[in-house]
This record gives structure tokens, C-alpha cells and sequence, in this order.
């Protein structure tokens, strides 16, 4: 061992004597001089970045359902189409006119899911309410609130009209008359939007799936409650008047329209005004 060495045990007497040392500062930097501020990260090259979809009518329309399908319809503006495209509402013009055009582009592209089938003149009843249902399935669960757009306007894309040409040859092949099946292009199909309308709108306000069973049990009991002497219909028909369920009442509301077209004479009953409008 070297003579100069510090045995161990004198070592540890002397570490266990000695005050904690502060762990070391920083080393500060010279005087005068302050300290450079952290370097800022080098901008990002924008040949590093992904492009950007191409923007085109059919990414405006793609863009449009998705956000009636996750947000529901009260969320689409232009200016919510065009945050969703990374844009500028401005630049939704150069491929849509005007709202008018966007609605009709989104409202048919909808309806594109709903299946046709030709006609079966044995079977056009059943086929009839198969088509309204898928109708009512698609703007009421795959598109909430999308109902409201063919209430605005009326439909005329390439998807509309092949529902519309369906609805007519079915009508047809059950004996409706030309006037009252080409009456029945609006009547049924105001029926069916309005349907579909009400059940995503009880669906949007009220979350509990078990509210409409609630509601149906209160009116109920209204209607059990009411004076016999003020409301005596009301009160004889009172319990009927919550009968069946949504499905049931559909069903039997569209009955009542084609049971009435088959059943009312519509020959003469429109005029042809268009024939004296405006050009």
C-alpha cells in the first residue's frame, strides 16, 4: 500500500463527521453575459406535411353526411363543411352554386342506400311498405335530421327519382288510379319524411331510449283524468288513443293513405296550373 493512502476506516470516521454536501449548481455563466434562450424548433417544411385531400364536389358531399351522420343535421353549415375539409367556405363555391344545390347533393347521396327492388304486382303492398321503411331507416338512423332537407326543397336528383319511379309502378300495379298515384308521389312521401323527421328528432332531444314509453304512460294518464261531461269522446276513446307502437302505427298510417287513394276518386279534382304559369 502507498504510504500517502488514507486507510479506510479513518476515511468513514471522517465522511460520517462531515455535513451533507449541496448537490452542485449549475455552472453560471460568465459575467456580464446572460444566458442564450432555448433554440426554437426549425419550422416544419411543407413538403414534410401531408397534402391536404383535393377538394371536389365529391369530397364536399362525402364531408356533409359524415358530419349529419356523427353530429346530426343541425350541425351542417358552410362553415362547419369547410373546417371539416380544411378550407375555406369560400372555396365550397366553386364546386356547390348556393345552400339550395348543397342540400340537394346531400339529400340525394342519402338516399342512395335505399334499395329498390321491381315491382311485383302480387306483391306490391308488402313491397310498398318494405320501401318506406328503409326510407324511414335512413333518414331517421343513418341520417339523423336529413328529412328536414326534402321538407325544404323538393328532390329531384337521380336517387330521388328512382325511389319516386318505384313508389308510382308499385301504386299502379295495386289499381291506383294515374291521378291519384301520381297525387300519392307527394302525399306518400310527405307522410314518410315526416315520420322520419319526428323519430330522429324524439331521438336528438330526449337520450333516454325509455322516454317515449314514460310520455306514452303520462298521456295516458291525462287522458284518463279528463271531465266525461267536457270531453266525452276523448274519454270513450281515451286508452285507444296509445295504442300500438311506432312500427304498428306507421304500418297502419300508410294503409289508411293507399286504402284512400284506392278508394277516392282524384280525376278532375287538380288543376293543371302550371299549364297557365309562369314560363
Amino acid at each position: 500500500m502507498s504510504s500517502d493512502a488514507t486507510p479506510r476506516s479513518e476515511a468513514a470516521s471522517r465522511s460520517e463527521g462531515a455535513s451533507p454536501r449541496a448537490p452542485a449548481s449549475p455552472r453560471a455563466p460568465a459575467s456580464g453575459r446572460k444566458a442564450a434562450p432555448p433554440r426554437a424548433p426549425a419550422p416544419r417544411s411543407r413538403r414534410d406535411r401531408p397534402a391536404k385531400p383535393a377538394l371536389s364536389r365529391e369530397a364536399i358531399v362525402d364531408a356533409g353526411l359524415a358530419i349529419v351522420r356523427d353530429e346530426g343535421i343541425d350541425a351542417l353549415s358552410m362553415r362547419r363543411l369547410a373546417q371539416a375539409l380544411d378550407t375555406g367556405p369560400a372555396s365550397l363555391y366553386v364546386y356547390v352554386a348556393n345552400r339550395d344545390e348543397l342540400w340537394e347533393l346531400l339529400f340525394d347521396a342519402a338516399i342512395a342506400a335505399v334499395q329498390t327492388e321491381p315491382t311485383e304486382p302480387e306483391r306490391w303492398r308488402e313491397q310498398l311498405h318494405g320501401l318506406a321503411g328503409r326510407i324511414v331507416h335512413v333518414m331517421a338512423e343513418e341520417y339523423p335530421g336529413i328529412a328536414r332537407l326534402a321538407m325544404a326543397h323538393i328532390p329531384s336528383g337521380e336517387n330521388a327519382m328512382r325511389i319516386t319511379e318505384s313508389t308510382l309502378s308499385l301504386l299502379r300495379a295495386g289499381g291506383v288510379s294515374e291521378q291519384s298515384a301520381a297525387y300519392a308521389a307527394d302525399l306518400v312521401s310527405t307522410y314518410v319524411n315526416a315520420i322520419a323527421l319526428e323519430h330522429s328528432t324524439y331521438r336528438t332531444v330526449h337520450e333516454d331510449p325509455e322516454h317515449e314509453l314514460h310520455e306514452v304512460a303520462q298521456i295516458a294518464e291525462r287522458f284518463a283524468s279528463l271531465s266525461p261531461e267536457r270531453y266525452p269522446t276523448l274519454v270513450a276513446l281515451g286508452p285507444r288513443l296509445t295504442y300500438g307502437d311506432g312500427d304498428e302505427r306507421f304500418a297502419l298510417g300508410l294503409d289508411v293513405l293507399i286504402n284512400g287513394l284506392l278508394a277516392t276518386p282524384a280525376e278532375g279534382r287538380l288543376t293543371a296550373w302550371l299549364a297557365d304559369g309562369p314560363d
